[in-house]
């Protein structure tokens, strides 16, 4: 629902954002007039009560970082140079793409941003914030479970008394013997969800059987915290005790659920109910896969890919309807060309949009045929076959750039304006193909790690060590087909090395070189993904590259 409601400010927020990056940027023009940049935390503010309403709490606390460090730099306590500019404007482009994602896509993952609030806070010399601290899952979010049947309040009580002492005898039996204490305290959590159901308490019995689970599969850590929270428990069972029905109209204490689902998120087992839990919560998205992880930084830094297929395939719909009414037109034994006027704001508007996107080529392109139209209307052109076909092949062109647009992004645009006819190497259909092949040998660069960090560990071989230049060199052999001579080069040599270094000489090197040969690795897979469509400037990532593959080599 929250993300639902964005929607509704988005577009003032946009608006305030814009003239927001516009102000800071006349303050690096002229750093002695600081007008702009106090206006620019007058329309930070206003963004930040608008997110701190809708309870986007991730979004708030950027805004709120980014409108401390700017009063910080009005203060004079943080430098005015390229770094603090850099930082401030980055986090300001990158605020709409998230909101963006969110009003649309409606997914967050708060933990893409952690990099850029802690850059901010690096700025005011404040220390760096956990990926723990944007831990915010949706409490509201509904359960499965089946409703109750209500029970009278002395009944309940009852009940609830005799759970809450098979609670505090299964809690005392777990230091000692925690499998028996475990599933002791676990029946009590199934008897208490089946006597609550839908009352929002259920939500903590429901988490904590599932924590239980994921103990007993040896998929968390039983700990003191973990115990602490049991503890809590007890005390949520006690209100139930004393208050009866009223104590189920209460919403858990809202601490205690989130600390619940913060130790569910990390469990690794893979239980049903755990797994029940992960998903209904949708807890990896505030801890995901490093690839999900640095896909979502792509989203939120550049162009959002997502975003524009939804925008193309709304303008594709309306393509439909005008190659429609075109063919309709065309088989008629008698057309009326007043059948054709519809079409010319429909090419117009379709045009405008075009604009938006960039693609100034194709919307010239989209108002010619509303004025072929236009003259076919008046009657001062024939609507024969050679001009409706002249009319159907510059669809068609433009259908192409806008499905190029879909699977490679805002950054295609550049590209298709110099070339608007387009090849097959540009065509989705290669443009998927490519996506698997360079999904395959992503795959082979990320199984070339575990081995790595097994031998730093352990300094013995294995299969899988010897096994590793192989794989690289698999990867190197698909950037020379695709031409890519120079990302093929630098893997070439990171391969050298781990030959020499990890299986030949057998040593562990030093943490700087380990840390570059990681950063190299990872480069590698980050210009792999530019391959397959995501805005990022490949030359940039080879430049990295060879950067950390210097020092790996000296």
């Amino acid at each position: 629902m929250k993300h639902a409601a964005l929607t509704w400010v988005k577009m003032t927020i946009d608006e305030n954002l814009k003239q927001t990056r516009q102000a800071l940027e006349q303050f690096v023009e002229n750093p002695k007039d600081t007008a702009p940049l106090q206006q620019c935390s007058v329309w930070l503010h206003e963004i930040y009560g608008a997110l701190n309403v809708l309870e986007l709490q991730t979004a708030a606390l950027l805004v709120q970082n980014i409108e401390l460090t700017i009063k910080t730099l009005l203060a004079g306590k943080v430098e005015n140079n390229e770094k603090t500019y850099d930082v401030l404007m980055r986090s300001l482009i990158q605020l709409p793409n998230y909101l963006d994602h969110l009003a649309i896509v409606k997914h967050d993952i708060p933990v893409a941003l952690l990099q850029l609030l802690n850059d901010l806070r690096a700025l005011r010399k404040q220390p760096a914030l956990p990926a723990a601290q944007l831990f915010a899952p949706d409490l509201n979010l509904s359960i499965p479970v089946p409703k109750a049947a209500v029970l009278p309040d002395d009944k309940l009580k009852d009940y609830a008394q005799k759970m809450h002492a098979a609670f505090v005898k299964g809690l005392a039996a777990v230091p000692k013997q925690p499998a028996e204490g475990l599933k002791f305290i676990v029946t009590v959590m199934q008897r208490m969800l089946q006597a609550t159901g839908t009352a929002p308490v259920s939500k903590v019995w429901w988490v904590t059987e599932a924590l239980i689970e994921a103990l007993l599969q040896k998929g968390l850590e039983l700990n003191n915290n973990v115990l602490t929270l049991f503890k809590q428990i007890e005390v949520v069972l006690k209100q139930i005790v004393d208050h009866g029905n009223a104590a189920l109209r209460q919403p858990p204490p809202k601490q205690l659920l989130t600390n619940l689902l913060f130790y569910a998120a990390q469990a690794r087992s893979k239980g049903k109910q755990i797994q029940a839990v992960q998903e209904t919560f949708r807890l990896h998205d505030f801890f995901p896969t490093d690839a999900t992880l640095q896909a979502t930084k792509l989203i939120f830094s550049g162009p959002d890919i997502e975003l524009m297929k939804i925008v193309v395939t709304l303008l594709k719909d309306d393509f439909a309807r005008i190659e429609e009414t075109l063919d309709i037109f065309n088989r008629a034994e008698n057309p009326s060309v007043e059948e054709l006027h519809p079409l010319i704001i429909a090419l117009k508007d379709t045009a405008n949009t075009l604009g938006l996107l960039g693609l100034n080529v194709q919307r010239e392109s989209m108002l010619k045929q509303a004025k072929v139209i236009h003259a076919i209307v008046e009657g001062k052109i024939q609507p024969n076959m050679a001009n409706l076909l002249e009319i159907a092949n510059a669809l068609l062109n433009i259908e192409s750039a806008l499905d190029i647009l879909a699977v490679q992004g805002v950054h295609a645009r550049q590209r298709l304006q110099q070339s608007p006819d387009t090849e097959f190497s540009e065509t989705p259909q290669f443009g998927i193909i490519l996506g698997v092949v360079v999904n395959e040998a992503k795959l082979e660069l990320a199984q070339v790690i575990q081995p790595l960090v097994t031998f730093i560990d352990t300094k013995i071989q294995d299969e899988t060590l010897l096994d590793v230049p192989n794989r690289l060199k698999q990867v190197e052999g698909f950037l020379r087909i695709q031409s890519h001579e120079k990302a093929a080069k630098l893997l070439h040599r990171c391969t050298q090395y781990i030959e020499k270094v990890f299986i030949k000489e057998s040593a562990v090197p030093e943490e700087e070189k380990r840390k570059a040969l990681a950063d190299t690795l990872l480069s590698i897979e980050l210009y792999l993904d530019t391959l397959a469509g995501n805005p990022m400037d490949a030359e940039d990532i080879l430049g990295m590259t060879e950067r950390r593959l210097m020092l790996l080599l000296h």
